[in-house]
């Protein structure tokens, strides 16, 4: 009868062992994902500020090189969020986040964009939005076959019309 014992035992302490190593460990992942997922949103931020910042630098480019001038950024790579072409005149990038990327609330300029980050109705959640706007500069035309928001990957083509609204130059943006 003692030798069963034993062996009764050493199992459940086996089972005990596995038991815990599995609470553990769903701890940490419980801990860290919400971290991870906070850090990847921080750095999809920062990469889709760079591409708004490559959209707007070939738009001034083109516009300065005159008519007929056009860049091409194939491939263009929106790896969350959304854009928005909106009004012939502002460019808008949206994402829902739980990380705090800036203080909520507050326009924030930094360059030619205006960042903002609101709260939305359900607590820990965000709404970050990266904006840049022509009004008085350019007139943005947009051609796509694709209907807005846009999200993942394109080739857009930045073109100088030869079009004029009020002396503002009509810049073609073709997403494709």
């Amino acid at each position: 009868g003692k030798m069963k014992y034993k062996r009764a035992a050493i199992w459940i302490s086996a089972v005990l062992y596995i038991a815990m190593g599995v609470i553990v460990i769903s701890i940490l992942l419980t801990a860290t994902i919400p971290v991870i997922n906070k850090l990847k949103d921080k750095n999809t931020f920062i990469e889709t500020k760079r591409l708004l910042y490559v959209i707007d630098n070939n738009i001034r480019t083109v516009a300065k090189e005159g008519p007929g001038s056009q860049r091409d950024l194939s491939p263009f790579v929106l790896n969350k969020g959304q854009l928005y072409i909106h009004q012939n005149d502002t460019i808008v990038w949206r994402m829902e986040t739980t990380a705090e990327l800036l203080e909520p609330d507050i326009n924030i300029n930094e360059g030619v964009l205006n960042l903002y980050l609101e709260k939305t109705p359900v607590v820990g959640k965000y709404s970050v939005q990266a904006l840049i706007n022509y009004n008085s500069v350019y007139e943005l035309n947009l051609t796509s076959p694709y209907k807005q928001p846009y999200a993942g990957r394109y080739s857009v083509l930045i073109k100088h019309s030869g079009n004029y609204i009020q002396n503002r130059p009509v810049i073609e943006i073709s997403i494709s």
